[in-house]
């Protein structure tokens, strides 16, 4: 999970539409939301990822459900509030169901940072210093469900981590300073997918960040005077979305 800003709603969500909309719901129950540009649109709000798992959406039949942040049932006034609508995966949204988050809260990565509540351990989320609200999201979000997530997790950082072993001794072993610079190339494209955009980019930056063979490669290409601007952009971006312990 990361920090995520909220963009202005869509200029289609005015005022009268939200009021007819949620009347509509009180009324009926039905899915007023299920709207073809409001879907997309809020799809958009976390880079077509969940906002919580972060998987990427409307992929492989991980389709994009509309979660009501305060639960729609109990607060039926915020049923087309903008910041009420989240993107979420079935199975994140499922597991919160109709969780009072308002006296019992939980992280929103639009209100709260991630950074202060979790870190990443063996690709799990852990609760820092053992807060109450970080481990109430991680059991209402299942965030630390085996099948779902954290195999899916643990295969990636394990990729990762061989990829970074096998640069190292790349970098290390190379006695043709020249050829340093395909091996910076490689880990350019390694490190740009702990982009804020891509899949898992919290897990994945967590992983970069806290391997000693990444740290031991930017050292040596320092050394050589390959850590250029861009190197330190795509640090920079690793150093927001990384949960680190």
């Amino acid at each position: 999970m990361i920090k995520l800003d909220l963009p202005p709603k869509p200029t289609e969500l005015t005022e009268e539409l939200q009021k007819r909309l949620t009347q509509e719901f009180k009324d009926t129950k039905k899915s007023v939301w299920d709207i073809e540009w409001l879907k997309k649109a809020v799809l958009a709000k976390s880079y077509n990822k969940c906002c919580y798992s972060e998987i990427r959406l409307n992929e492989e039949s991980k389709y994009m459900e509309i979660e009501h942040f305060h639960p729609k049932d109990i607060y039926s006034d915020e049923v087309m509030s903008w910041e009420n609508l989240l993107p979420s995966c079935k199975k994140c949204n499922t597991t919160k169901g109709a969780h009072d988050t308002i006296r019992e809260p939980i992280i929103n990565p639009f209100v709260d940072n991630p950074k202060d509540y979790f870190y990443f351990e063996n690709s799990f989320y852990r609760a820092r210093k053992n807060d109450e609200k970080a481990k109430l999201s991680i059991k209402k979000l299942a965030l630390n469900d085996i099948v779902h997530f954290v195999e899916p997790r643990d295969r990636i950082s394990n990729r990762i981590t061989m990829t970074l072993k096998d640069l190292h001794q790349d970098v290390i072993s190379c006695e043709d300073c020249s050829k340093l610079g395909i091996y910076a190339e490689r880990l350019k494209r390694l490190l740009s997918e702990g982009n804020r955009k891509k899949e898992y980019s919290a897990l994945v930056s967590t992983t970069i960040l806290s391997n000693t063979n990444f740290q031991n490669i930017e050292n040596q290409l320092k050394k050589n005077n390959l850590w250029d601007k861009e190197f330190e952009e795509l640090k920079q971006e690793l150093k927001y979305c990384a949960l680190l312990k």
